[in-house]
């Protein structure tokens, strides 16, 4: 599948109609489209994802999410989405529409046979009367191959990208660096979305869901008043929790608004003190302060959230000796268990084999045995099984007390192991330490500004450092704000956990009527079936699926190929239990694991890019990639390898959006063999256009 063409008009900074010719060939598979920061690359993005997914944004990226929680709702989004000029020139429409090529289309009776592989999706909004309209329609005729909305919808999902699988098709580059910070749940939550999304998988997961909620429908049922009751409130006390982390997330767009106004009015403050000084009075550079400043505010902001996030797990990691104690007592007391319930059986197999031996015909004839010589051997036999068959009697550990958990509190106390296990010591103590060096710093540059600033002063830079201190601390506020409810969304999601299994414990009190029973047992052999086919397909893929990541590191990562300090040697795949995806895990030369915490920012984006591109490999379909700030945090070889070996052969179709610092002109010459069509985006102040060519040559 192939995007061969996307006209954009009037959407954000795109004025009029803006033609992009993506096709590519065998030979040629990348198109790299150039720009500054602020002219446009990810909204180009935003327009193509819009265009498929309409009001489904959000559950794209977290970015989408932001920025619509920003305007409040989606509505409020799209009508700031006109272009500025249009919309002075009473245009109140703005459309998107996108050619593809080489895709596998249902039989559709209305469609020429010439276009059977093509198609085209276009979706307007118009801002006057807030209706939005999705086309699909077929290039040759030009006829709408569909009137219900529903069935567009479908189309989309079913045959174009399906809306779970396209955060691996548009993504930020930098950004995927993030998921290799991701606890092991997460992580493997991450990897089961993107094999289900590209292998068809999420189907079958869907209709799990879907038969373990008429289960628990029918499971209530039955309930008597009391418990009824009791589901009820558990039911409500879920929803609350998921209103309150709805709240709290919708808090949190509202500060992060507030922050990028603060910020710029902040750098405005800065620009008017630095106009109004006496600049060349000063030994110091007082826009170079000001941008170490902002930078290292950023990484304090970052390490801070950091820090609350370990600062949570905090508890745990100082109990988990406790932890392991009370993990190992269970282990023993299930062992004990088993053992008893062994030893039992045993037992009873060893009585009737010694009644049938001695106190069941058929006898030898003229048998000379006595009742004493019986009962001797009877007791010898006895005797001797018990010796024989009970050895492992040993292992059957005398246990002070037994707790009395259920399932649901045994699996917490395994997760909150899992939990501390994914957080090294040396990871605590590394960000502790990053952060105080960062506080200190940032101390001595605000220390450093003030001086200089006080020996600027006058009237209008008094007032200007009493806004710009104001401003600070408010900025200051929402920061903290944003951190507090971040906590308060952890706590909610722990509680809708916790709910969930008592809920589950109060399900299984119900009395289940005859006719329920049948019910509940057939749909039980279609989930272990269902099951049982997505482990498999899980199974035959884990292997494929460590080969091809630990080939892409190996091609990208320089240390792999430095001898004698080997970094990565070996990568396995474990299947997590009950359907929580799946684990990477990195091994040294050593065979010892690697954290993935420990990675720098560059290594963890060259591991998802990694991930990534094995993931898509698994895919039956080819499907086009687009690619935001696509080298953001590595280094020269880093980008040198990603470049050379990673783009050029990812997809039949991959779109890099790149600035000029990340893709300079001898790196494009490095990767022109590679190149089927170049542009550069044009900004005037306000609106953006693209000529072809990149930055170091273009066409007017």
């Amino acid at each position: 599948m192939k995007f061969s063409k996307i006209d954009i008009e009037n959407f954000r900074q795109y004025y009029g109609n803006i033609p992009i010719d993506l096709a590519t060939d065998d030979q040629k598979n990348i198109v790299v489209i150039g720009g500054r920061n602020g002219y446009g690359k990810t909204n180009l993005l935003l327009s193509i994802v819009w265009c498929l997914y309409g009001d489904k944004l959000s559950q794209i990226d977290d970015h989408f999410k932001k920025e619509i929680q920003k305007e409040k709702n989606y509505n409020s989004f799209m009508q700031q989405s006109i272009n500025w000029t249009a919309k002075k020139e009473d245009t109140d429409k703005f459309s998107v529409t996108i050619l593809i090529d080489e895709t596998e289309l249902p039989e559709l009776k209305m469609l020429n046979s010439n276009s059977a592989d093509s198609v085209i999706i276009k979706r307007e909004f118009n801002v006057s009367t807030m209706v939005e309209d999705l086309h699909i329609i077929d290039p040759v005729s030009n006829m709408e191959l569909f009137t219900d909305e529903e069935d567009k919808i479908n189309f989309i999902n079913n045959y174009i990208i399906p809306i779970d699988a396209a955060k691996f098709v548009f993504f930020d580059a930098e950004k995927i660096a993030e998921i290799a910070n991701l606890s092991i749940r997460e992580e493997g939550s991450f990897i089961n979305d993107a094999l289900g999304k590209i292998l068809g998988l999420d189907t079958y997961e869907t209709l799990i869901d879907d038969i373990e909620t008429y289960i628990n429908n029918l499971k209530k049922e039955g309930a008597t008043k009391n418990l009824q009751e009791q589901i009820a409130d558990k039911e409500n006390a879920i929803k609350l929790s998921q209103i309150a982390i709805d709240k709290f997330e919708e808090e949190n767009a509202d500060s992060l608004k507030k922050i990028d106004e603060l910020k710029k009015a902040i750098r405005e403050f800065d620009n008017l003190i630095s106009s109004e000084s006496k600049q060349g009075n000063s030994k110091f550079d007082r826009e170079k302060i000001l941008t170490e400043i902002s930078e290292l505010k950023t990484k304090e902001a970052e390490l801070a959230e950091k820090f609350n996030e370990l600062s949570e797990i905090l508890p745990l990691t100082i109990l988990s000796g406790k932890l392991e104690e009370v993990n190992e007592h269970l282990d023993l007391q299930e062992s004990n268990l088993v053992f008893g319930k062994i030893a039992s059986e045993n037992s009873a197999k060893i009585e009737e084999f010694i009644e049938l031996l001695f106190n069941k015909p058929p006898e030898p004839e003229n048998s000379s045995f006595s009742l004493k010589d019986k009962m001797f051997y009877f007791e010898k036999a006895q005797d001797l099984s018990h010796k024989l068959f009970n050895q492992q009697g040993n292992e059957n550990e005398e246990l002070a007390f037994e707790h009395d958990l259920s399932n649901a509190d045994k699996k917490m106390i395994q997760d909150a192991i899992d939990l501390v296990n994914t957080q090294s010591k040396d990871f605590f103590e590394t960000t502790i330490d990053e952060f105080n060096v960062t506080k200190i710093k940032l101390s001595e540059l605000t220390n450093t500004l003030n001086k200089v600033d006080a020996d600027l002063e006058d009237d209008i830079i008094l007032e200007y450092n009493s806004k710009k201190e104001k401003a600070d601390f408010q900025l200051s506020e929402a920061n903290q704000q944003i951190g507090e409810n971040k906590a308060n969304i952890s706590k909610e999601e722990m509680n809708v956990k916790r709910l969930n299994q008592s809920y589950q414990d109060l399900l299984k009190k119900v009395e289940i009527n005859k006719k329920n029973k049948t019910k509940i047992a057939k749909s039980s052999e279609y989930l272990d079936v269902l099951r049982k086919f997505v482990f498999e397909q899980k199974e035959q893929k884990k292997e494929s699926l460590a080969k091809n990541i630990l080939e892409e590191m190996q091609k990208l990562m320089h240390k792999l190929n430095t001898s004698g300090s080997q970094f990565v040697t070996d990568i396995k795949v474990t299947i997590l239990a009950e359907g929580n995806g799946m684990k990477i895990t990195l091994y040294n030369s050593d065979d010892e694991e690697i954290k993935k915490e420990v990675l720098s920012q560059g290594e963890k984006q060259l591991y998802i890019s990694s991930l990534i591109k094995a993931i898509l490999k698994e895919s039956i379909q080819s499907l086009p990639i687009f690619i935001d700030t696509p080298l953001g945090r590595l280094d020269d070889e880093h980008i040198k390898n990603i470049l050379l070996y990673y783009y050029p052969d990812l997809s039949e179709q991959v779109v890099i959006l790149s600035t000029n610092n990340e893709i300079t002109p001898k790196r494009f010459n490095d990767i022109s063999e590679s190149v089927s069509k170049s542009y550069l985006l044009v900004n005037d102040g306000i609106n953006t256009k693209l000529k072809k060519g990149y930055f170091h040559s273009y066409e007017d």
